[in-house]
């Protein structure tokens, strides 16, 4: 079924020509509005943010009829060609808009998730004795960032000795990342006194799979026998652990990794300890 009536376009004065061929592109473009006049004030103005594109003409003559569907596609593929960096930057700009509301809503969802997030007995921890600011991380060992992050992460414990680290294991990047936090997290069953030497230990190296996690964690002083031994005994409760930690992670919005909570905020992706220490020293102040 066509959307357009040929004979009673035809007979419509020559002004609705083009204003149809505008709603058709809008919606071309997924209701991409803003690069039509109809920007919000707010975005115009905030820091960052791109400068006006300035629409270039498609070349086409403003005089020639359109009359159908086919016209109606030149017009949009001459106008899209004559303007690529206005589609770029519209599409851009709903990814930015995507971004902020799923903060927002990640916002919400972490004040009501505080007893999951930051006091679950089945999470391993860091805790210094005196510790008064909790860092809750998600992450997986397959994830090169999350590799790459530890290191600050490091820093700010050594530099600060009054932050707290929950560990939540978030395997997303296929099956050897779900073996090796079944693997963490029997470590963490067996002896969660020994978590974190495992934890920097596989962070710190090239592991791939379970055998390699099992081997990491024979080398700073697990039991092999007992490891062994939870991990099929106990496979149910670690699954469950585990599904626990992507339903968690998903309701507050956690898409990737490394994910990081601190206070009320999620900050996704890895970030550099001036970051962290800003934000550990902005919650205290709240306190």
């Amino acid at each position: 079924m066509s959307f357009l009536n040929q004979s009673n376009f035809n007979n419509k004065p020559s002004l609705l020509k083009p204003i149809a061929v505008i709603v058709v592109l809008l919606l071309f473009i997924g209701g991409l509005y803003s690069f039509f006049g109809k920007k919000d004030e707010s975005a115009e103005t905030a820091k960052g943010q791109e400068e006006k594109v300035e629409i270039q003409s498609s070349g086409l003559d403003q005089d020639a009829d359109v009359d159908n569907v086919g016209d109606v596609e030149k017009v949009i593929a001459k106008w899209i060609e004559a303007n690529p960096q206005a589609i770029i930057n519209a599409v851009s700009n709903m990814q930015k808009k995507a971004m902020e509301k799923q903060m927002q809503d990640a916002q919400k969802n972490i004040g009501s998730k505080k007893e999951e997030l930051f006091n679950d007995s089945n999470s391993p921890t860091y805790s210094p004795a005196d510790a008064d600011i909790t860092i809750v991380e998600f992450f997986d060992y397959s994830c090169g960032y999350c590799k790459k992050v530890q290191k600050t992460v490091q820093d700010l414990l050594d530099q600060d000795k009054k932050v707290k680290i929950v560990y939540k294991e978030y395997p997303i990047l296929g099956q050897a990342s779900v073996e090796m936090s079944q693997v963490a997290i029997a470590v963490n069953l067996v002896d969660a006194s020994a978590y974190k030497k495992f934890h920097d230990a596989m962070m710190k190296s090239n592991a791939h799979s379970k055998d390699d996690a099992i081997k990491i964690a024979k080398s700073v002083g697990i039991n092999g026998e007992k490891l062994e031994s939870t991990l099929k005994n106990d496979a149910e409760k670690i699954g469950k652990i585990l599904q626990a930690n992507a339903v968690l992670g998903s309701s507050i919005g956690i898409s990737g990794t490394p994910g990081f909570v601190i206070g009320e905020e999620l900050i996704p992706g890895a970030v550099d300890v001036a970051t962290f220490k800003e934000k550990v020293a902005a919650l205290r102040a709240k306190k």
